[in-house]
Formats: C-alpha cells, sequence, structure tokens
C-alpha cells in the first residue's frame, strides 16, 4: 500500500509552495473576522464571556445564574479567548480568533492532500486549496468567523482525529494489536477533548469512530481499532469535562445537570432530557430535511442563511450508490481518491448527519460537516466507474453550484470595532458591603457583570431556565440565596423586560423602590441602555 501523506514530499517544489499557502489561510481569516466586525452575538452576551470570568474569579460560589441555563455549561473553552481580549485591543483579539478558526483550512488542505491521487504535484495542492477554500467558506462557516460560538474552534480537534487515522490506516491495520489499540486511543483523544468543552461535538465523535467500521479489510481489527477510538474519546472527554462534571455533581446532583436528568434524577430540575428539541423535525420532514432547510434557513436556527452542499450530497450518495452498484467498481488504473479514504469521510459523514439530525437539527453544530461536505462531494464522484474527465466535470460542476448557492449568515456583529471588546458605563453605586444585584427576564446582558465592582453577588431570578412560580428544584436555592440576604438590592435589568421582573421579583415579596433608576450603557450591544433600580422590600 502506497503512504498516505499529507503534504508534498521533502524537497518537492510543492512543498515551499504549500507552507506559504498554510502561513497565508490563517492569516487571511485573521483578516476576514476583521472586515465582518466585532462578534456581539446573543450568546457572547448571555454566556461566553460572564462564564469565562466566573470561573477565573471563583464566582459560581458567588454569583446565580446570570447566564441563564448556559451558567451550567462547561465554562472551558470560553477562558482563552476571554483571557485574550481582556488584556489586547479588541481588533487584535478578533483577529486573533479569526486565525485560530482558520487552521481549519491546514487541516482540510491535509485531509484533501491525503484523500486525492492526483500525480501533478502543483495540480493537487491546487485541488486542495480549493477544496479546503470551500469548506471554510460556507453559508455557515463564514457566519461563525470571529466568534465565540466556537464549533469551528472544537471542529479542530475532529478534523485532526480523522487525518491521524487516515495517515496511520497501513500501522492500524498491520501492526500488533495492542500496539493499534493504543494508537487508535491517542488518535480518538483530541475529539474527545473537544466533545468535552462542547457536547454537541458528540455528533462527529460518533462519525469519526464509527466510520472506522467502513474503511475496509479485517472485520477484527476494524473493530478493535473503533473500540479503541471512542475509549480514547471517552478519555479525552474526562479530561475537559470531568472537572466540571464533579462540580454540577456536588452542587446540583447531577455530572450534566440540567441535561438527561430523567437519567441523573437531580431534585433541582424535572426528569426530562432538557435537550433543545424545537428543531427536530418530525414524520416526512425528517427525510426530507436537507431540502425543508435549503429553503427555510430558521428551520435549523435563528438566522438566515443559505447553503446547498448538504442537500447536494443528500442527493448524490444514494445516486452514487445506485449507479456504484449497476455500473460496478471503478478499474484501479482510474482513481482518483484512495479508496479507504473515500469510505471512511462518506461514512463518518453520513453518520454524523444522522446523530446531528435526530439530536438537535441545529445547524450551527453541523458547521464541521459542511466544512468537509466538499471533499465527501469529492469522494462520492470519485467512487464511479465514468472515466476520470467525466468524474472531475461531474464533481466541479457540483461543487460550483454548491458555491454560488452560499450566502452567509449573520449572528449580530457591531458596525463598528470597540478599543475593548466588552465595554460598559456604569454608574457609581451605593457604598454598601451588603449590596446584591438582582438580574430577571430572559435578555442576555451579564456580560456587563465583569464591568461592575467584583464584590458585589449576581443572583439572576428569572430566567430563560427558571422563573419563580415554577415548580423547579432549583428555585429553593434562588429563593433561599434571595429571602436569606439582609441587605439592599438592585435590579439590573433590559428596559424591555421591566414587567415580567416586576412579576419575579413579587414572589420574592419586593418591588421597585419609585422611579429611581439609573442607566448602564452597553456598549457592546450598540449602546444598549440597561436599568439599575434600587428595590424595596414589601410588607407581608
Amino acid at each position: 500500500m502506497a503512504e498516505i501523506r499529507l503534504l508534498p514530499p521533502r524537497h518537492s517544489p510543492g512543498r515551499l509552495l504549500t507552507f506559504i499557502i498554510f502561513a497565508l489561510a490563517p492569516l487571511a481569516f485573521g483578516a476576514l473576522a476583521l472586515w465582518l466586525g466585532q462578534d456581539a452575538n446573543w450568546d457572547l452576551r448571555n454566556y461566553h464571556w460572564y462564564n469565562a470570568y466566573a470561573l477565573l474569579n471563583g464566582r459560581y460560589d458567588f454569583d446565580l445564574l446570570p447566564s441563564q441555563t448556559p451558567w451550567f455549561y462547561n465554562p472551558a473553552l470560553d477562558v482563552p479567548f476571554y483571557l485574550l481580549a481582556t488584556h489586547v485591543p479588541a481588533k487584535a483579539a478578533g483577529f486573533a480568533l479569526g486565525f485560530v478558526q482558520g487552521l481549519n483550512f491546514i487541516l482540510l488542505f491535509m485531509l484533501a492532500y491525503a484523500a486525492l491521487i492526483i500525480r501533478n504535484v502543483r495540480g493537487k495542492i491546487a485541488v486542495c486549496t480549493v477544496l479546503a477554500t470551500l469548506g471554510m467558506l460556507g453559508g455557515g462557516g463564514v457566519a461563525l468567523i470571529g466568534t465565540t460560538f466556537y464549533d469551528n474552534v472544537t471542529s479542530l480537534g475532529y478534523f485532526l482525529s480523522a487525518l491521524l487515522v487516515i495517515h496511520n490506516h497501513h500501522r492500524l491495520m498491520t501492526a500488533q494489536e495492542t500496539k493499534a489499540f493504543g494508537l487508535a486511543l491517542l488518535f480518538g483523544l483530541p475529539a474527545g477533548l473537544m466533545m468535552g468543552l462542547k457536547l454537541p461535538g458528540v455528533v462527529f465523535a460518533v462519525g469519526w469512530c464509527f466510520g472506522i467500521l467502513a474503511m475496509g479489510g479485517s472485520l477484527r481489527r476494524l473493530l478493535v481499532i473503533c473500540f479503541a477510538f471512542g475509549v480514547g474519546v471517552l478519555l479525552g472527554l474526562t479530561i475537559t469535562l470531568g472537572p466540571w462534571a464533579w462540580f454540577l455533581q456536588t452542587h446540583f446532583g447531577s455530572p450534566l445537570f440540567p441535561y438527561f436528568n430523567g437519567f441523573f434524577h437531580s431534585p433541582l430540575a424535572p426528569a426530562t432530557s432538557a435537550r433543545d428539541t424545537q428543531f427536530i423535525p418530525g414524520g416526512l420532514n425528517t427525510l426530507l430535511f436537507p431540502f425543508i432547510f435549503a429553503h427555510n434557513p430558521y428551520s435549523v436556527g435563528e438566522i438566515p442563511w443559505r447553503d446547498w452542499r448538504i442537500p447536494l450530497l443528500y442527493v448524490l450518495l444514494p445516486a452514487a450508490l445506485i449507479l456504484r452498484l449497476a455500473l460496478g467498481k471503478v478499474r484501479h488504473q482510474q482513481l482518483f481518491m484512495v479508496p479507504f479514504v473515500g469510505r471512511y469521510l462518506i461514512a463518518a459523514g453520513i453518520l454524523s448527519y444522522c446523530v446531528w439530525l435526530f439530536m438537535f437539527s441545529i445547524y450551527r453544530y453541523a458547521v464541521p460537516l459542511e466544512m468537509i461536505a466538499p471533499l465527501i462531494i469529492v469522494a462520492a464522484v470519485a467512487s464511479l466507474s465514468f472515466n476520470v474527465p467525466a468524474r472531475v466535470t461531474l464533481a466541479a460542476f457540483i461543487l460550483l453550484v454548491a458555491a454560488v448557492s452560499v450566502q452567509s449568515g449573520n449572528w449580530y456583529r457591531r458596525a463598528a470595532w470597540l478599543d475593548r471588546f466588552v465595554e460598559a458605563q456604569v454608574p457609581v453605586l451605593p457604598k454598601d458591603p451588603d449590596l446584591m444585584i438582582l438580574m430577571a427576564g430572559i435578555d442576555p446582558y451579564s456580560h456587563v457583570i465583569p464591568e461592575f465592582p467584583h464584590d458585589i453577588p449576581f443572583v439572576r431570578i428569572q430566567s430563560n431556565f427558571s422563573s419563580p412560580n415554577e415548580n423547579k428544584g432549583i428555585n429553593q436555592i434562588i429563593r433561599s440565596r434571595v429571602e436569606g440576604h439582609q441587605g439592599p438590592f438592585i435590579l439590573l435589568i433590559t428596559p424591555g423586560q421591566m414587567e415580567a421582573a416586576a412579576e419575579a421579583m413579587a414572589a420574592f415579596h419586593l418591588t421597585l423602590a419609585g422611579k429611581t433608576c439609573q442607566t448602564v450603557i452597553d456598549r457592546l450591544y450598540d449602546d444598549r441602555p440597561l436599568s439599575l433600580c434600587t428595590v424595596k422590600r414589601q410588607d407581608r
């Protein structure tokens, strides 16, 4: 079996060209992040900024639920960007985030280089560059450049795991079984580490793991490799999620609180899965889903975008299978993709899509699949028994249609960059060491908390996780915290949520103390005013 190369050979004229491309690509995506504008998305304002601040400053035992349901998410993934963005100008932080996300280009390039059989080195470099570029510039992918959703950061681990399996395929299949087991375990680690940082990545951990069974060869060996890869995933998951899962277990009675509480039975949440299932289709829509979200992007998320690559694959893969069965295998001399790599990519893509469909159906979580889709399209076309020129023409046409279809989304960006990534103008507060600030409503604004004096606790009495009148165990903790507080209260709220806040405060026998509100200016969200209002206790 020929060696699976990830790069042109040493001393090859294309080697230097490849490294130049590798150096320029992340810089280009850093520049793209600056051009697109400063990220100010809902999740950033709700939890990505605050959760990192809370972890680094020991506030998980001091505040309570400022970031609503995501207060329970593993905050480790948010820490690196928060540390950077609090020490450098906003533009530098945005560029760095785009640069890191641009590293996906390098992995996509190497995956394509490992998969394709093209003798002309410069021609192969050109094709790999095109495929990696198409992968990066999808409708969902561009929307994530320079943002803190991190689906295109955790993707680095999934692509790395796939790359390690492909590059070391021969060793995995021929080495002593115990050695192959150890290698496969190591190759599963990057995927597991990323999954532990963001659990929806289970989609790709499952895909890349069980896709191994489609590579061909000894079934026993494939099962060993698949199992070992899965062990590596679980080990990586334990490393990055373990400490946070322990915190959730000891504080809230479940390592994944509030999710899958039908299994863990924490008394602080209902016995439900708590997953966001609003986008999961049912019935015939399940079979037609790629066409549904191609027509209506709101069926898989909250913003408009367009990209036809997954619907095109949805048609292409069964068509390719039918033609393959009808026309037979590709003759060896007509190959332009390594067969086992093509099978692995296709199987992993199908499995990842199926897990995504039945668990989430939120397009943002599928962006890594969007990124690898151009290469899977080529893999599907490569499996056909047409002559090489016909297959190349067909692949080029499908990729062109996919590229023309792209309309990138926008998760909300500022029109102009701030000096610091998060800025807020906070008025002078009462000098009382026992002051507590309450939060209510479901709007996202916990990102302004680090701009307040650090010795003031923030407690959210109403959120998208709980309301005072709901029969949830977590409300007992909130009520105990508020009713046990002897000092004064101030309410921080968005003006549009004032009525909801008043209703929530009434459940605690609290009310606004007349027209005594000051204004906090949220610079990140285009100078939006927040109200900071004095609260008094009602006579019972």
